[in-house]
């Protein structure tokens, strides 16, 4: 293969991203194509969790627990601005139970006539429960968070467990991605230097579609003809990353096979509601209900998010959307565990749901279904096409790399650099000053308030250093926000934005914020329309945006 020959790699969520880095780093061209926007899919809708699956256990799979947590503490280690530790709370009913069936589990019993039977009554119990965690805290060996803890219900701090329902609560710690939009921007920024500095072609082409085209491939544009003229390449290989949009991809491709991917469907809820904030005391609750169905109660910095489903879906991606039926499931479940906060559909501003990327397997139970990671390989007209199927947040490096090694290995090409133990981004390694350090020294130097900091960090942490001092003090904020028109310019210029649904929901992160007005969508697409005219009108911008508001997120947007 020729060095010159780039990668194709279709789909620029968190796997595709993960594998464009590891590439670039290795001085392997790039062009990144995605027919809608990076991070559109799953990584958007996931639980905004990094951890190492501690229900995994019970399925035995203790390689993905291991790498799991390693990734777990690398990211802590090397992104520490946008990974930080997280402490769960796991209330438990009763000291004994649930060992059996964990067993049965473990060694794939749980179809069996007695696992079915165990199955009618869940429940594990105390010393269930620390077993699966000393486990956990033993594969880790962990240098970043603390073991595991055994607390009397109201003795303690922590969430407000009824304490007849729950006489204990075990804690233990994970860490928490809040933005994993940002992240991959965070990562392709990254990239983009590196190409730059080092001279390897690198090319990111959102709302485009690569398709066969007299044996090359060529890249078109879907949403605007103005885009950029198709492009034809000739890569050396092609790289599937589009997740759960995997087998559509192939049929695309012209690549026949059979069914790779079996995805289910994860829903989450979004609620400000006060009762429940206070009553998590901003810490995060893994919790069994009753039938054995399990919820994440996870904090955000302003406001809940409940979560998750796990259901087989047969649609497409795009036309997965939380039902009424697994609102109510959610709010029965949190209801459940804090009575006391009566969480009602009305206190719900937000929902959304994606689709894991699963592989296609023959199970009863989707929990049972693996969730590690694996490649498919095959031949399309002469060109090596390889399909990343499974994968999640937490092991999205551990993924790059080593879909990374077998395309060097396929291309006759050594491994030069690694992304172990490098910084993601402006980071660096180890424990980040406080946000309220950061923003008191940027207000201090760029004259700029403490609100305009706050909200400008929080998207971009370390690059906020050498952009905020470009943005004049005196701008004009965006109604209803902290950020500088100037800066709205900015992430359009820099940040790959094509429709006004980009900015919402992927760069800013509103279309989860709990606090969302009309008007301010008007000042972001007059921004956006004076730089892509072509788009639309500002008025039809807004109606396109508000209508994927309430389709996807269930969203009413006050005047």
């Amino acid at each position: 293969m020729s060095p010159a020959a780039p990668v194709l790699i279709l789909g620029a969520g968190i796997n595709g991203v993960c594998v464009a880095r590891e590439l670039i780093l290795n001085r392997v061209p790039v062009w990144l194509v995605d027919t809608r926007d990076i991070a559109f899919g799953a990584t958007a809708k996931s639980s905004r969790l990094i951890h190492g699956g501690l229900r995994y256990l019970e399925y035995g799979d203790f390689t993905l627990v291991r790498e799991s947590l390693h990734e777990r503490d690398r990211l802590l280690q090397w992104a520490g601005d946008e990974v930080t530790p997280l402490r769960l709370h796991i209330p438990v009913r009763r000291r004994t139970g649930g060992l059996l069936a964990a067993g049965l589990r473990f060694v794939g019993g749980q179809d069996s006539w007695l696992g079915r039977r165990l199955g009618r009554n869940p429940g594990r119990g105390l010393w269930t429960v620390r077993l699966g965690l000393w486990l956990y805290d033993w594969l880790a060996g962990s240098r970043h968070v603390p073991g595991h803890a055994v607390h009397r219900t109201g003795a303690a701090s922590g969430p407000a467990f009824p304490p007849d329902q729950f006489p204990w609560h075990i804690s233990y710690f994970d860490a928490q991605l809040v933005a994993p939009e940002r992240f991959c921007l965070t990562m392709l920024h990254e990239i983009r230097e590196q190409a730059q500095q080092t001279g390897v072609p690198f090319e990111v082409r959102t709302y485009h579609r690569a398709s066969w085209h007299n044996g090359a491939i060529q890249i078109a544009p879907t949403l605007d003809a103005n885009q950029s003229p198709p492009a034809t390449i000739h890569p050396s290989l092609i790289v599937n990353a589009t997740g759960a949009w995997g087998d559509h991809t192939l049929r695309e491709l012209a690549a026949p096979a059979p069914s790779l991917f079996g995805g289910t469907k994860g829903t989450h809820l979004f609620t400000a509601q006060a009762q429940l904030r206070e009553a998590l005391n901003g810490e995060a609750v893994y919790a069994e209900a009753r039938d054995g169905r399990l919820v994440f109660l996870i904090p955000l910095p302003e406001a809940v998010m409940i979560g998750t489903t796990d259901d087989r879906f047969e649609g497409r991606p795009e036309e997965a959307h939380a039902t009424p039926a697994e609102i109510d499931y959610l709010l029965q479940l949190t209801n459940e565990i804090f009575p006391q906060v009566a969480l009602q559909p009305s206190d719900i501003y937000a929902h959304c749901a994606g689709i894991r990327p699963l592989p296609s397997v023959d199970t009863s139970r989707t929990a049972a279904i693996p969730r590690g990671h694996s490649v498919n390989e095959r031949t399309v007209q002469g060109l090596p096409v390889l399909t990343l199927i499974g994968g999640k947040l937490t092991t999205c490096r551990a993924f790059g790399e080593e879909v990374a090694d077998r395309i060097l290995a396929l291309r006759g090409e050594a491994r030069i650099a690694s992304t172990r133990d490098r910084p993601i981004g402006k980071q660096t390694e180890g424990q980040p000053p406080s946000t309220t350090q950061v923003v008191g020294s940027l207000a201090d130097r760029t004259g700029h308030s403490r609100a305009t900091c706050s909200a400008v960090w929080s998207l971009l942490h370390g690059a906020s250093e050498s952009v905020l001092p470009t943005i004049s003090p005196q701008a004009p904020l965006i109604a209803g926000t902290a950020w500088p028109r100037p800066f709205i310019e900015w992430l359009i210029d820099h940040e790959w934005v094509a429709t006004l649904e980009d900015l919402v929901e992927r760069r800013l992160l509103l279309a989860l914020a709990p606090e969302l007005r009309r008007e301010t969508l008007v000042d972001l697409a007059e921004t956006l329309h004076a730089r892509r005219p072509t788009l639309g009108t500002v008025e039809q911008l807004v109606n396109r945006t508000i209508e994927r508001l309430r389709t996807d997120y269930g969203r009413t947007l006050p005047m």
